[in-house]
């Protein structure tokens, strides 16, 4: 048996640290309908290595931004608001769970594994006309940050359930379901909401094992629909071995789920699908970078 104390769980999670203050401040300014680009450079203007960061995301090809940026009103004319909040919520987040890797967890992989989710997220939103498909990137960066947050608070259970996914060729959730343990699910939810993430982020961490509408405890159409597109972008990324979250397992998607994004999977899926692969090929340089803890934040630089 897998022993985690629920009582220490939540104590030690409240001890990880909270994100930088600029991703709030952001995340305030905008979401108010009378910001400014000078604005958002002001408050980024406090984390220049931040800063650095997203302007090598926003210059790399997945981007494809003609003749590149050299400033963020640059990057921000061409990329968006949107756009520039998730990539500092999502580099903010990469480096804040900073881990070691271990023989039966990559930590390279892992974030592989959740930025291709990233991106088919974002892929399929833009296939289905879903009205801010930039949201859905940081919902499928962050579905499994559970698991990083177990690492942090029982590393021991983590490998375990590791060890056991690979030997059983089951689910990394599978293993903690069948073993009673606090799913990564609602261990990452607990910290989003203790870091005060947007609903929908809390959403896709929470539900994107769960198929079943009528057990996601009566979400609204709208964040049902995000925990689909994260629950389905899951399930292709792990049939594409794009990455490893900790188990080798490949399922396949539900017909409800299909059917409820209107994806047919003979006429759609395969577009879809060729879609995500060729997002990935051109993201292959964003992937590697993004994962990349070289973020330096005040000053200081996190390695993994």
């Amino acid at each position: 048996m897998i022993a985690v104390n629920t009582d220490a769980l939540v104590k030690k999670l409240n001890e990880i640290p909270s994100l930088p203050s600029v991703v709030y401040e952001l995340s305030r300014i905008i979401n108010d309908p009378m910001s400014s680009t000078k604005e958002v450079e002001s408050i980024m203007s406090q984390d220049i290595g931040m800063t650095t960061k997203v302007l090598r995301l926003a210059n790399s090809a997945y981007y494809a931004i003609p003749g590149g940026v050299t400033s963020l009103s640059r990057a921000i004319a061409f990329i968006g608001f949107d756009t520039i909040h998730q990539l500092v919520l999502s580099a903010s987040i990469i480096n804040a769970l900073d881990i070691k890797s271990t023989a039966n967890f990559e930590i390279g992989d892992f974030w592989k594994h959740s930025i291709a989710v990233a991106i088919a997220s974002e892929t399929i939103a833009k296939y289905i006309k879903h009205p801010a498909p930039s949201d859905l990137f940081t919902c499928g960066l962050v579905h499994d940050m559970g698991k990083i947050a177990l690492y942090f608070v029982a590393p021991e259970a983590l490998l375990q359930i590791a060890e056991q996914a690979l030997s059983k060729n089951k689910t990394f959730y599978e293993i903690e379901v069948a073993e009673g343990v606090k799913p990564h699910t609602e261990i990452g939810r607990m910290l989003a909401e203790r870091w005060q993430l947007p609903k929908s982020l809390q959403t896709a961490i929470r539900f994107h094992h769960e198929a079943d509408v009528a057990r996601r405890s009566g979400l609204s159409a709208d964040f049902n629909q995000t925990a689909d597109i994260v629950m389905l972008s899951n399930l292709l990324i792990h049939a594409l071995k794009f990455g490893n979250s900790g188990h080798k397992t490949i399922l396949g998607a539900p017909n409800e789920l299909l059917n409820r994004l209107h994806l047919h999977p003979q006429g759609d899926m395969p577009v879809v699908i060729k879609d995500i692969k060729a997002q990935l090929e051109q993201g292959s340089e964003f992937i590697k970078m993004i994962a990349n803890s070289d973020v330096e934040t005040n000053g200081d630089k996190k390695a993994s």
